[in-house]
């Protein structure tokens, strides 16, 4: 039955987010098409700058409502009048959230790798050649710098990338979890919810600062700053190190939030 979720869950997706993507090299073509005919003209640089515009506005559209759209299939399925539904099928809380997250991250992933490929067209010519030049020289002579620390970056990276779109995404439903708690208005209750949560973030991220800043010495914190300055690939690994850590516990807890309101909590409308 999960398969079949996830079918159903990847042709939702494909039906929506496949026209925009198309719509988006569409845009990309149309630009690159205007900059056949490049001249001096004034008419020339207001229409090449125009599909410039409508292209980073489209590659901005196309990310933003991959994750709205990603939001709202949660939302939908499982807390609105189709949740009756849901969770009549054999198939457990548990599996409703998993499904709906890894769907939701390989759509997200997918919407980067078309905005990347849009850009590729629109640039397409001596921009194109020198990205990739610039791209080829710099991966060159990092490896001739660090070696094999240069795949353990481009590994750590995408794993870093994947680890904060699906964190991003078990936070929004999270958030709607706790929201749909509220006897009315639980849209509004849910993006409440969010706001406190950066809220609550930003004062103990700035009593954190504090700490920091108060026992620098005893934490010994100068020492690791000039350590980290002196190994640059060190520093960068730890960057990524900690960040996955921290990217997995606000995944864990968002996970089990949503699943607890879930299981414990569930107020369909």
């Amino acid at each position: 039955m999960v398969k079949k979720l996830f079918k159903h869950e990847f042709y939702a997706y494909l039906r929506t987010m496949l026209p925009m993507h198309i719509i988006l090299l569409g845009i990309a073509l149309l630009g690159r098409f205007v900059q056949l005919f490049e001249n001096d003209s004034t008419a020339y640089s207001i229409v090449f700058v125009s599909s410039v515009i409508v292209f980073i506005v489209g590659a901005i559209v196309c990310t933003v409502l991959t994750l709205v759209f990603g939001i709202r299939r949660f939302h939908t399925n499982l807390f609105s009048c189709e949740g009756y539904l849901s969770f009549t099928l054999p198939v457990t809380p548990t599996q409703h959230i998993w499904v709906k997250n890894i769907v939701a991250v390989i759509a997200q992933l997918v919407s980067l790798v078309t905005i990347a490929l849009a850009t590729c067209v629109i640039t397409l010519g001596d921009v194109c050649n020198e990205i990739f030049k610039a791209f080829f020289y710099i991966t060159k002579s990092m490896y001739a710098e660090i070696g094999f620390n240069t795949t353990l970056f481009t590994l750590e990276f995408i794993v870093f990338v994947v680890l904060a779109i699906a964190t991003s995404y078990m936070l929004f439903y999270a958030c709607i979890a706790l929201g749909q708690r509220a006897k009315k208005n639980r849209i509004g209750a849910a993006i409440g919810v969010f706001f406190i949560y950066y809220f609550v973030m930003q004062i103990l991220s700035t009593i954190g600062i504090i700490i920091l800043a108060v026992f620098e010495q005893q934490l010994r914190l100068p020492e690791l700053f000039s350590y980290l300055e002196k190994h640059p690939v060190t520093a960068v690994h730890l960057v990524f190190g900690v960040s996955a850590v921290v990217y997995v516990i606000g995944f864990t807890i968002f996970y089990l939030v949503t699943r607890s309101s879930i299981k414990n909590k569930l107020n369909l409308e």
